[in-house]
């Protein structure tokens, strides 16, 4: 009977066999398992506090106003069921709170696609965009060491912050984050329900989130991360009483341009007067900044009126968008920033970089000029049918606050000809006409008694919105 015992390896053999297995466990290029930093370990040096410049930086803040549109999104667990963002918190009862603070299990926003919001933004003429990192509420859009109340711990599972930074500045587009220093979270997990959420107390000493630091550490912390973790941010932007964190954070990056809480910010008005220094008007597309269902949109050429005004007073426009809860953009606001995209298309040259004319408007005239330049930009409201001129729409008006140079010329933005002008002792004539064929619409009401109603059928040459005529070494009259 032969012996059934097998042979033994050679412990050559075995060495070889061991350096081959090794070859290709590296040749994989598996990725390298590093242990996680404590928030110890990765706070970044500050600037001591007695070298900080406490306010903005000139160059950012002329920056800033060059810009003049920007794209605010207000987004969070609670666009699942509709309501506004973080608000319903106030008053509630604790079961509420509780179903509230559990709609992040269910918040898997499966078709967001940053790149998309980006270019559509860019389209839109949007030069900027401020991302809610953390509203009112305490839930965390970006991945924080110093809370569980965040992103990455929903199904979706993945830090949106920085995609949507990435996205943005792709697109050439200066990257802003909002950041409530209200924590309705913080007074939940504490106990310390007192004050109003725009008044946060700094002093409170409990401890919260898994780091276990007081409400100043742990708000500092999410603002150390913000500015260093995603690339190069432009600005912030402090939803409530600010001062330690808006001072940490120019300790942390000097530059970074602050918005509300350091310029005026208000929300759904238009300031009266122009102002020759740095503030924004922040409006939203409907009038819930979340979003909601169903919703009341503003038209485009009431965004547009607000957009003239706005630029004419020396503002920035920041209009807010709400996305669905499955990250994409509602169609609603989407048509909406289309149509604005057209516009800025035609027009945005009137709208960037520039600042107050001597008067803001004539009656329905509306002006900005050039910064540092003598062009002068006028926004004028067309009449369909007018009487004496050939094409489908025009206005005819006289200016008393621009007059010209021999070196004058007078057009209309993105359209070859179409404009007549004279000047004399009573002011500046001028006449344009629409003669770009841009859109095909349904024919505006003419004028009771019009000559011309009988040319128009029920269709006609639009858009019905505001042109822009572009005048080249003006002077202020007087």
């Amino acid at each position: 009977m032969k012996n059934s015992k097998k042979p033994a390896v050679p412990k050559v053999l075995l060495f070889l066999l061991f350096i081959m297995t090794a070859a290709i466990i590296s040749a994989c290029n598996f990725p390298e398992t590093k242990p996680q930093k404590t928030a110890s370990e990765t706070r970044v040096t500050l600037l001591p506090e007695d070298q900080v410049r406490l306010s903005n930086d000139p160059q950012k803040t002329e920056l800033f106003r060059d810009v003049g549109l920007g794209l605010f999104i207000h987004w969070g667990p609670n666009s699942q069921v509709g309501t506004e963002i973080s608000w319903p918190l106030y008053n509630a009862s604790d079961d509420f709170t509780k179903k509230y603070y559990g709609l992040p299990d269910t918040f898997n926003p499966t078709r967001f696609d940053p790149a998309e919001w980006a270019r559509l933004a860019r389209l839109a003429g949007m030069r900027y965009v401020v991302f809610t990192t953390k509203h009112h509420d305490g839930f965390c859009m970006f991945d924080t060491a110093y809370s569980d109340f965040k992103i990455t711990r929903t199904p979706y599972g993945r830090d949106i912050t920085a995609q949507i930074a990435e996205a943005f500045r792709r697109e050439g587009i200066l990257v802003g984050f909002y950041y409530s220093p209200g924590d309705f979270r913080y007074q939940y997990e504490t106990g310390l329900r007192t004050g109003h959420i725009y008044e946060p107390d700094f002093s409170a000493t409990a401890l919260f989130g898994p780091l276990k630091k007081t409400f100043l550490e742990y708000e500092q912390g999410q603002i150390e991360e913000l500015l260093t973790r995603y690339g190069d941010i432009f600005l912030l932007w402090f939803d409530g009483k600010c001062e330690p964190l808006k001072k940490h954070a120019w300790r942390v990056k000097q530059d970074v341009f602050i918005s509300r809480g350091e310029i005026p910010t208000p929300e759904q008005t238009i300031p009266g007067e122009p102002m020759d220094y740095a503030w924004e008007s922040c409006l939203t597309t409907s009038w819930q900044w979340s979003y909601q269902p169903n919703p009341d949109v503003r038209t485009i050429k009431e965004i547009l009126a607000n957009l003239i005004h706005i630029r004419a007073r020396g503002g920035n426009m920041l209009l807010n968008i709400g996305p669905r809860p499955d990250g994409q953009i509602a169609p609603p606001d989407e048509n909406l920033l289309r149509q604005l995209g057209l516009w800025m298309m035609l027009n945005g040259e009137a709208i960037q970089g520039v600042r107050p004319w001597t008067v803001t408007n004539e009656g329905d005239i509306w002006f900005t000029c050039r910064r540092n330049e003598d062009t002068v930009y006028a926004f004028v409201n067309l009449e369909f049918g007018l009487e004496g001129i050939k094409a489908r729409s025009g206005a005819r008006f006289t200016l008393k606050s621009v007059r010209t140079t021999p070196e004058t010329t007078i057009s209309v933005l993105s359209q070859a000809g179409g404009c007549e002008w004279q000047e004399d002792a009573d002011g500046l004539h001028i006449t344009v006409s629409r003669l770009q064929t841009i859109q095909f619409i349904k024919t505006p009401p003419l004028k009771p008694g019009s000559k011309r109603a009988a040319e128009f059928g029920a269709f006609t040459w639009g858009p019905d919105w505001p042109i822009v005529v572009k005048i080249t070494k003006a002077r202020p009259a007087g």
